[in-house]
């Protein structure tokens, strides 16, 4: 039963704090507490409307204000111009901010931002609202706002300053932009709470203020311990001043005089299923073209496979080619070198044979000569021989039957007288 006590008391403990902590949140002008709510800037979109930029510069806890200028790739805010132009009139510091979808092309984004916001209209750095990631992974998210962010610090030349909620800073992005200024939204009368050495500089407190000129609801936020509006501010931005009434052209609706009147809880449970019904719908577009990229990635990579297949084919019958033309070339270089050495076989030979010929030429000739000599030498024996031979003839003596000179004589004896 004690065990029972103790738990309903503790549950009504935390639901009082609840309440209170609901009841700090909730800054309606016609509470005291107002009055002691530290506040140093406000954001304001299309949302709030038509703004009373008088009034609202009669607050002077109001150092600036942040103006919503564009989101994704198309969305102006139509009060932009209206609401940067008259509060800085007023001597208001103001920015503008991009509300960031991470799931659509980078450069589209900074294209419809930079095509409204000029340099020459801001005195603080630009803001960079992120607070959805669709069906992308934390790093995607981090790479694509570090790619953005960095878009806008080359052409602004001052580093934008990263607005999300404590939770979704703590899951995506932590760690990942270190060196940038961080203004972390937490609806609590307890600041955030950032993982790692993460420090803020601004802290949306509670988006249910009041303020002066303005008809709605108005997101309300403080500077940390030892910042201030020197952090935000464009370098060697000039300060201004604030102006009298008598100096702001006259608005272009007159601001209404009733007591603003909050939303009914039924107005307000509208507001939050049409707001759920458009986070489906952005959910389900941001599905749909992450399909569509994964397809073309995908048809991107077998188009690369494809080519690539193609390319080593072509350079394997380059090779094949080479090769072959190679085998072919060392082919007839053989050729033309066993045909050369043929010829130089023959050739060879030939002059082989012409030597032996011209030899046994020669050493016929010397047989001839050397016959000719022996023939000449043997000549006059003969003659003499001849001679001999004759004379015996006519002298009736024998005769040498073997001489030359004697072939058609016949030997007659000579016989004596009786």
């Amino acid at each position: 039963m004690r065990a029972i006590l103790i738990s309903i008391l503790l549950l009504l403990t935390a639901i009082t704090s609840m309440q209170a902590q609901n009841k700090d949140l909730d800054l309606d002008s016609k509470s005291p507490e107002m009055r002691d709510v530290v506040y140093d800037g406000i954001d304001v979109s299309s949302y709030q409307e038509d703004i009373d930029w008088t009034a609202t510069a009669s607050d002077k806890k109001i150092k600036f204000v942040y103006v919503k200028a564009t989101e994704g790739t198309s969305y102006k805010s139509r009060h932009y111009q209206y609401n940067i132009e008259n509060a800085r009139k007023q001597g208001i510091r103001v920015g503008s901010y991009h509300f960031y979808r991470p799931h659509i092309p980078v450069i589209k984004q900074f294209q419809n931002f930079t095509s409204i916001v000029k340099l020459e209209d801001q005195d603080l750095v630009p803001l960079i609202d992120i607070e959805t990631k669709g069906s992308m992974t934390g790093a995607q998210v981090a790479d694509s706002v570090l790619a953005f962010a960095k878009m806008l610090e080359r052409h602004y030349g001052c580093r934008p300053m990263i607005y999300t909620g404590s939770s979704f800073y703590n899951s995506y992005l932590r760690g990942r932009f270190t060196g940038y200024k961080l203004f972390i939204a937490r609806y609590s009368k307890f600041p955030p709470r950032l993982a790692g050495t993460a420090k803020w500089t601004l802290w949306q407190f509670s988006e249910r203020g009041r303020i002066a000129g303005i008809d709605a609801y108005v997101d309300l936020c403080r500077f940390n311990t030892g910042c201030g509006l020197s952090d935000i501010l464009i370098p060697g931005r000039r300060r201004t001043t604030r102006h009298t009434a008598a100096d702001v052209p006259e608005r272009k609706v007159t601001p209404k005089t009733e007591t603003p009147v909050p939303l009914s809880k039924k107005e307000q449970e509208k507001q939050r299923k049409a707001k759920e019904k458009a986070q489906k719908e952005a959910q389900k577009q941001a599905h749909k073209q992450a399909e569509q990229k994964r397809k073309q990635a995908e048809k991107a990579r077998e188009q690369a496979r494809k080519k690539a297949e193609q390319e080593a084919k072509d350079k394997a019958k380059r090779e094949a080619e080479a090769k072959k033309a190679a085998e072919k070339k060392r082919e007839s270089d053989r050729k033309a070198m066993e045909q050369q050495q043929a010829q130089q076989e023959k050739a060879r030979k030939q002059a082989a044979k012409e030597a032996e010929a011209s030899r046994k030429q020669q050493e016929s000739t010397a047989r001839r000569q050397q016959q000719q000599s022996t023939s000449s030498k043997s000549q006059p024996s003969r003659l003499q021989n001849q001679s001999a031979n004759q004379k015996a003839k006519k002298q009736g003596k024998r005769i040498n039957q073997s001489s030359a000179d004697n072939d058609d004589d016949v030997y007659m004896p000579v016989r004596k007288k009786n």
